[in-house]
């Protein structure tokens, strides 16, 4: 697994997360403590394997702490000394592994082989965070479950019901991040927090990391996480040297059509403008490209426009596409992929993505899929 861990850690492998310990202060004499903990494992079914306990960190790196090997059964055990609360896994083969938080105590850990869902006791911890995990499960397995419906529904020509389907998936996504950002502005454990907010997307809750990382000082004050987290937070930063959530005024481009001319992104000041990145390789860009080209039509005349940014490295495919999708607005790119400094500018991570102007130059929304993009517009220009 990528030491880039926590981003979508739950999502993507089902992973099962355990936490252990009571809440820790951050004060100095507490943090030069160390205190002892023990993990018992008792995977029934398990083959014998050698079973290493890694110790994560908020900032993305990973270190071996110990490893031992299994009996036939499927025991095994681990005694460390940990000084404060931490994040660590049990990695069993290369897709198998359990994440702890732990702080102190003794930790039993069954499950069977493969692992699918697990028992621990000796830390009520554990059972709040697997409560939370359940919960991210349960809303991944509705909106994948939505996202499927609305394939079938467009790929059966049912563009109506579709579009209320992707109404739907949208409030899912918005409530499914509101759950995770209660979990993890409420949570006494700083491990059961900074894992939870981690699950979140930087493009999309940059203002949210903003404010999470200020009240660690408050929280967790001098911890190694809160720490780290300061440093995830400041890499991020640096990565958006402009800010592009609503209300910021949107930074300047100056990009080439696809008839080699210049155009700038304010001289079309005056306007509501969607400023939409996308490429012709990118599949769901063209899945989305007719929504895109209804709202055009519907609201072209009504002070509306918009302006395609191209994540191509080939004129000739990008061209193709433009032609072949019917689209009607201004083209540009830079023909850098995703070394495009405008994608870089907009702190770009995914495609497609939008951001909708407003004539002062002002961005009033992002990320408007599906039927959102007409819907605000709809509201905006009454």
């Amino acid at each position: 697994m990528n030491k880039k861990f926590f981003a979508g850690l739950i999502l993507v492998l089902g992973l099962v997360v355990i936490n252990s310990g009571n809440i820790y202060a951050g004060n100095k004499d507490k943090a030069a403590a160390k205190h002892p903990v023990t993990i018992t494992g008792n995977i029934s079914g398990m083959p014998q394997m050698t079973v290493v306990l890694e110790l994560l960190r908020a900032n993305d790196s990973l270190k071996v702490v110990d490893s031992q090997r299994s009996d036939a059964s499927g025991h095994f055990v681990f005694t460390e000394s940990i000084s404060e609360p931490g994040l660590y896994r049990i990695h069993f083969t290369q897709d198998k592994f359990i994440l702890l938080s732990l702080d102190k105590g003794n930790v039993k850990l069954s499950a069977g082989w493969p692992i699918v869902d697990y028992v621990v006791t000796g830390s009520p911890a554990s059972e709040q965070l697997k409560l939370f995990v359940d919960t991210v499960i349960g809303y991944m397995t509705l909106m994948n479950g939505s996202a499927r419906k609305i394939d079938s529904l467009k790929g059966t020509g049912n563009t109506e019901l579709a579009k209320d389907e992707e109404r739907m998936r949208m409030e899912l996504n918005l409530q499914f991040r509101s759950v995770i950002k209660r979990f993890s502005d409420g949570t006494p454990y700083e491990p059961n927090a900074i894992i939870a907010a981690r699950i979140l997307s930087p493009q999309e809750d940059m203002q949210y990391f903003i404010s999470f990382d200020k009240s660690l000082d408050t929280r967790y004050p001098g911890t190694i996480l809160t720490k780290e987290f300061h440093q995830f937070v400041n890499r991020l930063k640096e990565t958006m040297p402009e800010p592009t959530e609503v209300g910021d005024k949107a930074p300047d481009l100056t990009l080439m059509d696809t008839a080699g001319k210049k155009v700038t992104l304010s001289s079309l000041q005056g306007k509501y403008v969607l400023l939409d990145f996308w490429a012709s390789w990118c599949g769901p860009c063209r899945a989305e490209n007719p929504n895109v080209l209804a709202a055009y039509k519907k609201f072209k005349d009504k002070n509306f426009t918009i302006l395609a940014v191209s994540l191509d490295n080939n004129k000739a495919k990008w061209i193709e596409a433009v032609h072949h999708d019917a689209l009607l607005w201004r083209q540009v790119s830079d023909l850098m992929g995703w070394q495009s400094p405008a994608a870089a500018k907009y702190a770009v991570r995914g495609i497609p993505m939008n951001f909708l102007i407003d004539p002062k130059g002002v961005i009033v929304a992002k990320n408007l899929r599906g039927p959102a993009l007409e819907d605000k517009l709809a509201e905006l220009l009454k």
